[in-house]
């Protein structure tokens, strides 16, 4: 008996069904049927998206194809070639003969619709197949994690598949007005009662009428002012030892598990605290505030207690122990320290530092003894949950579980928290306890402090939680402590997907978020000490003359003017993942305050005034303006798409416009009626002087050609073209008195993809500067010469160094530049290849030997192309060859004064170009409403405000802004209310 006959098809090659499901048909009519009709187009953008293509060559003709619909442009077989090429992906594609062949072999664009059915349905079950396979992998993976992580990244899986998007999202008005009127009469049956989600603060509610489904709330405060240690006090670092008056954020130190962890917080230098010397058995002494915290063992049982907590306790003759219990392979020893002696001693400087550990613990003191780090949001679910029954999920990143409970325990039945953690309960708070733990027990509030939470579990718990509990609320405390579980290219970069994440899980459960996040130290360097919108943790701010490039005009306009004209959904250029300039909706500007800023000057000349901590693209991501330094490279625009205005002049207007910006003596006759003149006056560029004038918004959204012309003519004027001496390089440059001209000028050219740089000459005698501007590098200097050419004198010397830049751009050093990074790596790996080998070559082989080195000599050979092939594909080369962005190096940073700033929300890329430079918005971006709260008494302890906290509604997007005060209740450890009417 055979094999075959044993098993039968075990001899079989693989059938077709184990292909995964496609349909390269379908795919390829799609997509010539959008290179016929851009009705095509419509239809499959409602389907489909680049990833449910199969193959890799029609994912990036569709989106190549979107890419020239989203900016107005036509999309057919020359067009997307055109933009296949600047991608440098015509190739990879097949050429531009497949894409006549995609034209010729699809039946009719009319069934576009039907076609991206297919291809979307071939994609789910290709999804199905591959979350099929993970969550196989999963359950087979050894040591993959615990359980419940395991289910809920394999609901995440599934979730994945069968997530609904595209479709018919819009709705016919006859539709919405039927379940509109229903809404409207529900509401009018209230009596005006709230429609949302009450938070408990009544004043507050007024103004928000409830926190809304969809709605996402950024809760911001700065850390709590307590729980301090003295300046002197020793702390253990991977490399060392430092003290708690000079850590800062973003150093490391040793964790209570024996391994580093990383400070995310550090409070200023705090004096007039109520200090101790707590003292241990091995004699060691740390000198710490009245609430500092401390994890003891008490009888056995784990405990967070204060200091005074401990005072306490030895004064009843408690046994209080601290234990350092280190992970396995942590080069520090277990060991425990009993309590001796807790003494009051005159206050000192203190100060508290917060880490990312799970367990919030870190080592202080020569003994390396561990000691803990450090509720508004709290109050909100309190009130949701308990008086209105709506279920609420408090994601606690920071507190554990029975902390939190304690809290609320203490907030509702109105006991002191301290007689809570003491055990000094009366006959009376045992008789309110019981009475409310009825009542919050049955409470649909749900609480999560799992450590190290990523936003994927967050996201999957609240689906699971909408589904089963028809969930009302989140709240996420705190959104610094988050992680993405991948990796990225900044801190910066990560909260800001956290931020959009969030606004999405709002939009996608219909519930508010609540997103608690920590303030910087800007209110702490006020006078006032009243925190602002510019505060929030990684937020930036640029002063109100910075100008912003639009993508619907072209053209530059203010943020100043934005805010003032209250500017909405403005549509502007932001990079999107591949360093593409895409376009994206300015939701809104906004003021942030009155900030110290800086001037940013970069080596073409492009400045830029911005606050410290203001973002801007680098090599290694975003960074601060703090975090630069001279020679760091930042990200400006090499190329931007056409604007999606376009209107045509005649030529011979676009002549004269460029004749009369270029000749400073050009004038009209004003004594008699003049139609240029008229029109002139129109465009504002005839009354204004030579040094301040600027080209008219209209001329950026002319034709590309008519762009090209009006730059000739004005450069023909003010500016040259010469070929050096030496007959191998030459320079193309222009002069004005106005600064405004040439910047102008420099942006037009952004739509041809040349770079310029920007030089100023000082005036001699009082006279005023002259601005210059040069076109930069060989490449750019092709594209002028090629593209906009010159007329006049400069046509032969032009025509001259078109011969000398394309030589040498054909001798090869015209290539772009190479980040550094990679450069240091590839001269890393040849290195490595060029040194000799043992066992290769040399004397005394035999035959064998001769033969055993000669293959591996071959061997060798073939490892330095292998690390270099690794090097390339990990720097993404193409990333940085085919893009739009060039490294512009800094030259300086300088302080230049104090004044109003602004920030913008920029949908989707969190980023646009200020004043020709890559820059990136705050974190708040997609916060609904933004709250930040003070409490003048953490700052100043003799205020007549004692008891009082302000709850400063600084952004509201669907309503009014207002400062609310409610009553800070800290024995009881919540807020209430202060209103007359409650």
């Amino acid at each position: 008996m055979s094999i075959q006959e044993l098993f039968p098809g075990a001899l079989d090659g693989p059938g077709d069904d184990r292909l995964p499901p496609q349909d390269v048909h379908a795919e390829q009519s799609v997509l010539g049927s959008m290179l016929l009709s851009k009705d095509a187009i419509a239809d499959a953008v409602e389907v489909l998206r680049g990833a449910d293509f199969y193959r890799p060559a029609h994912e990036s003709i569709y989106e190549a194809i979107l890419d020239l619909y989203g900016r107005g442009e036509p999309a057919d077989a020359v067009t997307v070639a055109d933009e296949l090429t600047k991608r440098g992906q015509l190739a990879r594609v097949g050429g531009g003969a497949f894409l006549h062949q995609l034209i010729s072999s699809v039946p009719t664009a009319a069934n576009a619709g039907y076609y991206a059915h297919i291809v979307a349905e071939r994609a789910v079950l290709r999804r199905l197949v591959e979350a099929g396979t993970r969550i196989v992998q999963l359950g087979y993976a050894q040591g993959g994690g615990d359980v419940e992580d395991i289910v809920n990244a394999a609901q995440a899986e599934v979730y994945g598949v069968s997530e609904k998007r595209g479709g018919e999202d819009y709705h016919k008005l006859g539709d919405i007005i039927e379940l509109t009127v229903d809404e409207i009469e529900v509401a009018s049956g209230r009596s005006g009662q709230m429609t949302g989600v009450p938070t408990g603060f009544t004043d507050l509610d007024s103004l928000t009428n409830g926190l809304h489904p969809g709605q996402m709330i950024v809760l911001a405060a700065r850390p709590a002012m307590g729980k301090a240690l003295a300046l002197d006090t020793p702390l253990a670092t991977p490399t060392g030892w430092t003290t708690m008056g000079e850590v800062a954020v973003g150093d490391e130190v040793m964790g209570a598990d024996g391994h580093p962890t990383r400070v995310v917080a550090a409070t200023d230098v705090m004096v007039g605290r109520p200090c101790y010397e707590v003292e241990f058995s091995d004699g060691s002494v740390l000198v710490a505030d009245a609430e500092h915290q401390w994890q003891v063992a008490v009888f056995g049982e784990r405990r967070i207690l204060t200091t005074v907590d401990l005072a306490e306790l030895l004064a009843h003759h408690v046994l209080t122990v601290i234990e350092r219990l280190p992970a396995a392979g942590s080069t520090i020893s277990p060991l425990v320290w009993k309590v001796e002696a807790v003494r009051a001693v005159e206050s000192v400087l203190v100060r508290c530092i917060e880490v990312e550990a799970a367990d919030h613990l870190y080592l202080a003191g020569r003994s390396m003894i561990p000691t803990h780090n450090s509720t508004l949001g709290l109050d909100i679910a309190r009130t949701a949950a308990i008086k209105h029954g709506m279920a609420s999920v408090v994601f606690s990143l920071e507190m554990s579980k029975t902390e939190i409970t304690m809290r609320l325990l203490s907030a509702e039945a109105q006991i002191q928290l301290q007689h809570m953690r003491k055990g000094t309960m009366r006959e009376d708070d045992w008789t309110r306890l019981a009475q409310t733990m009825g009542r919050v027990s049955d409470a649909p509030l749900f609480i999560d402090d799992s450590p190290n939470m990523s936003l994927m579990e967050i996201r999957a718990k609240c689906r699971r939680l909408k589904q089963r509990h028809n969930l009302k609320l989140v709240v996420i405390d705190y959104l610094q402590l988050m992680t993405s579980g991948k990796r990225v290219e900044s801190r910066q970069q990560e909260v800001s997907e956290f931020s959009r994440a969030l606004k999405l899980l709002a939009k996608e459960l219909e519930v508010p978020v609540i997103a608690i996040s920590q303030l910087n130290r800007g209110p702490e360097q006020r006078t006032d000490k009243r925190p602002q919108m510019s505060d929030l943790r990684e937020s930036g701010c640029l002063t109100a003359d910075t100008r912003v490039l639009r993508a619907d005009t072209g053209a530059e306009t203010t943020l100043g003017s934005l805010y003032a004209a209250g500017a909405r959904d403005v549509p502007v250029w932001a990079l999107d993942d591949t360093l593409r300039y895409v376009r994206r909706p300015m939701t809104h500007v906004f003021p942030t305050g009155v900030r110290p800023v800086f001037r940013l000057t970069l080596a073409s000349g492009k400045t830029l005034r911005a606050t410290a901590n203001h973002p801007f693209l680098t090599y290694a991501g975003w960074s601060p303006l703090a975090d630069l330094r001279t020679g760091t490279r930042v990200a400006v625009p090499r190329h931007v798409p056409a604007p999606a205005f376009f209107e045509p002049w005649e030529d011979p207007r676009v002549i004269l416009l460029a004749h009369v910006l270029g000749d400073p003596a050009y004038s009209v006759d004003r004594g008699r009626a003049n139609v240029v003149g008229d029109w002139l006056d129109e465009l504002g560029v005839l009354a204004v002087k030579p040094h301040k004038r600027r080209v008219p918004k209209a001329i950026f959204h002319v034709s590309k050609p008519q762009i090209a012309l009006f730059v000739s003519h004005l450069w023909s004027l003010s500016g040259s073209v010469s070929v050096a001496k030496s007959g191998d390089r030459g320079r193309i440059r222009m002069e004005a008195a106005s600064r405004r001209l040439v910047e102008d000028v420099s942006r037009l050219l952004l739509r041809f993809g040349i770079s310029t740089r920007l030089g100023v000459s000082a005036g001699a005698g009082g006279a005023r500067a002259a601005y210059r501007l040069e076109v930069a590098g060989e490449d750019s200097q092709r594209r002028f010469l090629q593209e906009i050419g010159l007329h006049g004198e400069s046509r032969k010397a032009a025509k001259r160094l078109l011969e000398i830049v394309r030589a040498v751009e054909e001798a090869g050093a015209g290539t772009a530049a190479v980040p550094p990074r990679v450069v240091e790596a590839m001269r890393q790996v040849m290195s490595v290849s060029a040194a000799p080998r043992p066992g290769v070559g040399g004397s005394g082989m035999g035959v064998a030997g001769a033969r055993a080195g000669a293959a591996g000599e071959r061997r060798a050979a073939g490892e330095p192309l292998r690390e270099v092939a690794a090097v390339l594909d990990s720097a993404d080369m193409d990333l940085y060859a085919v893009n739009d962005v060039l490294w512009d190096p800094v030259v300086s940073i300088e302080a230049d004064g104090v004044e109003e700033v602004f920030d913008a929300t920029v949908l989707g890329g969190h980023n646009f170009v200020a004043n020709g430079i890559a820059v990136h918005n705050s974190i708040e971006q997609d916060a609904d409403m933004v709250i930040l709260l003070h409490r003048e008494e953490a700052y100043e302890k003799e205020t007549q405000r004692a008891g009082e906290a302000d709850l400063i509604v600084a952004k509201h997007r669907n309503g009014p802004t207002d400062t609310i005060v409610v009553a800070f209740q800290g024995h009881y450890s919540r807020f209430t209310n202060m209103a007359q009417q409650f």
